[in-house]
């Protein structure tokens, strides 16, 4: 990350995960600084490839949280190939802060979910073109 919410010593970020009205939070990184690591999992229930999630990183402090910087991203982008290691940029005042790396897995149940959801994806895509 390259947003740095403290004068001295070294955050303590954590990021909050926002879906379908849902918040999730992963454990606080001690001291994490700018390259904090984390490796919490959290399973969502997508239902269409449109969905989006956000993702907020924030630095603990004492009694508040500063907001280090965050990104949406489409359920799209998470689930093709059944999954990806990817990274993605976050924001703070409109500016990048940073990137931050997210491994997802598909296992959508059932046999063919997943051709199914593509599809819905595709003709919604087709409407708005």
């Amino acid at each position: 990350m390259t947003h740095d919410t403290e004068t001295f010593g070294s955050m303590s970020p954590y990021c909050t995960i926002t879906f379908k009205g849902k918040k999730l939070k992963t454990k606080v990184h001690d001291s994490g600084g700018k390259t904090p690591k984390w490796a919490d999992r959290f399973q969502l229930d997508v239902e269409s490839p449109t969905e989006e999630m956000i993702l907020r990183v924030w630095d603990q402090d004492l009694t508040t949280s500063d907001p280090v910087g965050f990104c949406k991203i489409k359920m799209s982008s998470l689930i093709i190939n059944n999954g990806t290691d990817d990274w993605h940029m976050i924001y703070y005042d409109n500016k990048p802060a940073g990137e931050i790396r997210i491994v997802s897995e598909f296992a959508p149940e059932g046999g063919d979910a997943y051709a199914n959801m593509k599809s819905e994806f595709d003709a919604q895509e087709a409407q708005l073109r």
